[in-house]
Order: C-alpha cells, then sequence, then structure tokens
C-alpha cells in the first residue's frame, strides 16, 4: 500500500472532525473505513459529512452512522475493462481496488480509466526552480510556464512523454506552484494523469526525486523542467533497459572552439601549435532514467543534487551509463536560450508564426 492510500484510510471509532481532515488533506472527496486488521469496511465522502452536518450531528460526534458498510470495490486480479463495466453499472466516480486480503491497494478515478492505459513508467518533472538566470521573464510564473511558441515548456515536455505512451506525470512543484496547479489540474484535459510532488523547502533533484518515492516501482524517467527537447524517450528507456543499467543520465555532445593557437610543450620544449582547435565534450542534459532501488541512496530531507547521486552510485559500484541524445534538445537556462528555441519551435512542429500547419 502506498502513502496517498495510507492518507485515506481511517477507523470507525473516529469523529466526524477527523474524517474530515483527512478529506481535506487527501483531496480525494472520501475517506476509506478500515477494521483492526487494515480490511475496507466502508466508506465516506465529503457528501455524507456535509449531510451530517446539516442534520445537526457535531463534529466530535462518531462517524459510525455514516459509513456505506457495502462500498462499491474492484479487485487487482481485474482487467481494466471489467472495472469499466463496475463504473459504468454503478455510477460512481471512485472505486477502491483491493488485494484478495480485502485490502485497499489504490483508488481509481473514473477518469483513470478513459485515459489510454499507457506504460507504467512514471515521469518525474522537476519544475520547482526559481529560473533566476531568466529573472525579468519569471518574476510573475516559474519558468517552466514561459511560453514556447503558444504553449508554456512544462506543456511540451509532458506532450513529448505522452506521445510515446508515458502518460503517469510527477510535477515536483515548489516556485509559485499554484500556478502550475492551476493551468494543469488533474492532468485529464491533457490526455495524462498528474499527482504534485510539493517542496516544502528547496531540495535539489535528488530531494525532490526522495519526495516522489512512494510512487515508484518501476523504471522511472527525471527531467528538468526548462529543457525542450523532441527526444525519442521510448529509445532511451528501452536502452536503459536492455543495457541493464542502474542509472542511465541522457548526454549531449557539445563543442567548444579555443580562440587562441594551442601550445603543446614539454620543458620549454615546443611540440607543436595547433591553431583555434576544437574541443568536444559530452555534457549532462538533465533527462534520466532510474531504477527505483536507487532512491534508497537519496538521504531525507535535505538538499541533494543528482549529480551527487550519481557520482554516489558510482562509488556503490553500481551501473551508470550514458545515452546520447541526437535529437533537438535545449536547455533554457539563459535568455538568449529562451528566444533561439522560440526561433526554432516553428520549423519543429511545422507550424507558421500564425499558429497554422507549415506544409513547405
Amino acid at each position: 500500500m502506498n502513502k496517498n492510500i495510507e492518507q485515506l484510510l481511517i477507523k470507525k471509532n473516529c469523529t466526524i472532525k477527523a474524517a474530515l481532515e483527512i478529506i481535506n488533506n487527501g483531496a480525494k472527496g472520501i475517506v476509506l473505513v478500515i477494521d483492526e486488521g487494515n480490511k475496507l469496511i466502508g466508506t465516506i465522502t465529503d457528501g455524507d459529512i456535509r449531510r451530517a452536518l446539516l442534520k445537526g450531528f457535531k463534529l466530535e460526534e462518531s462517524l459510525e452512522e455514516f459509513i456505506h458498510y457495502n462500498p462499491v470495490v474492484a479487485y487487482n486480479n481485474m482487467s481494466r475493462e471489467e472495472i469499466k463495466d463496475i463504473f459504468i453499472k454503478k455510477a460512481v466516480k471512485q472505486i477502491p481496488i483491493l488485494n484478495k486480503d480485502g485490502k485497499v491497494e489504490k483508488i481509481l478515478d473514473i477518469n483513470d480509466l478513459l485515459l489510454p492505459e499507457g506504460k507504467e513508467n512514471f515521469v518525474i518533472i522537476m519544475a520547482g526552480g526559481l529560473g533566476t538566470r531568466l529573472k525579468e521573464l519569471t518574476e510573475e510564473v516559474p519558468k517552466p510556464m514561459l511560453k514556447v511558441g503558444r504553449d508554456p515548456i512544462l506543456q511540451h515536455i509532458i506532450n513529448n512523454y505522452k506521445q510515446y505512451g508515458y502518460n503517469k506525470i510527477l510535477l515536483s512543484v515548489n516556485y509559485k506552484a499554484e500556478i502550475i496547479e492551476n493551468y494543469f489540474q488533474s492532468g485529464y484535459a491533457y490526455g495524462v494523469k498528474i499527482d504534485y510532488v510539493k517542496e516544502t523547502k528547496r531540495l535539489g533533484t535528488g530531494g525532490g526525486i526522495k519526495l516522489a518515492s512512494e510512487y515508484i516501482d518501476k523504471p522511472f524517467f527525471v527531467i528538468n523542467g526548462d529543457i525542450f527537447t523532441n527526444l525519442n524517450v521510448d529509445n532511451m528507456m528501452d536502452f536503459h533497459v536492455n543495457n541493464k543499467f542502474d542509472l542511465t543520465v541522457g548526454v549531449r555532445k557539445h563543442t567548444f572552439q579555443i580562440p587562441y593557437g594551442v601550445i603543446d610543450s614539454e620543458e620549454s620544449i615546443i611540440n607543436g601549435i595547433e591553431e583555434k582547435p576544437t574541443k568536444e565534450y559530452l555534457i549532462n542534459g538533465g533527462i534520466y532514467c532510474i531504477n527505483p532501488d536507487i532512491i534508497d541512496y537519496i538521504p531525507e530531507d535535505e538538499y541533494y543534487e543528482i549529480t551527487e547521486l550519481i557520482n554516489k552510485c558510482i562509488k556503490q559500484g553500481k551501473k551508470v551509463g550514458s545515452y546520447e541524445i541526437k535529437e533537438y534538445w535545449m536547455d533554457i537556462g539563459k535568455i538568449e536560450d529562451y528566444h533561439k528555441v522560440n526561433e526554432d519551435i516553428y520549423d519543429l512542429l511545422c507550424l507558421d508564426k500564425e499558429g497554422g500547419n507549415n506544409d513547405k
């Protein structure tokens, strides 16, 4: 059972107030009532509590009288179509999914079944940065919400993953989080399911991953919220899995021309000179595939960068690989990067600047 479900559980001898607090914190509109053995015995919705209060019941009174003791449920061995039939026949919005012992494993919303089934791998998008290098643009909005073409950077990232079937999105948010949440909400309008991982203090990329650990049980993606790319993410995940890497770093070739003649000398003797040589390096592309057990290397509740995690994995003998990003890629860290990607976007998406298709 994951932490999100644990937050929705309550014992039948608790008060109406306790149930109301769970509904408020859980944001699901429902509490799941369990017995001493943690088996589901009933449910209570926010509507049930409202009706109880209107009848004059007090917050300190027991919630037992309002429990639905025969809730609509499904089981984890049922097919997607079988569960969809239950939603339709019972006309409910949410269904607890139980294991063979009658304990809750997860809760499904009707919208979960309206989405394409998608891949099981989660995508964690780090969207909590301050964007200090783009300060004049990020005073009103967080950097991932800056528009590239007609849509926010974040929407382009989500769309790129969605087209390859990755529709389970975790947004790690901090700075001006409410703007992101108000725009994307549950994600269903964009063809994905979005959950939010909220940093109450700055934790770095590693710390943000740690907060998301309750969701993760398969290899997953991490991407910085200021990366614009049309990377084939399916190829990257296949590369990660097929090579049995524990952590794979998306890398990019970066060339740098030294604007001077470079001297090759030894003990004051010049062996040669190379005029304005070009050097080539692999740089970190801000996109990663990571196995779930690697999260254990991240400390709890402290600032921890992903570079620290990568180096720790190497020292611990884990298999760390690199995957070269050959598609379009831009780290939107500076004003000139932001303007450049906005020039490139129309050709990349085959659009004209008025928003129609570009058939050239």
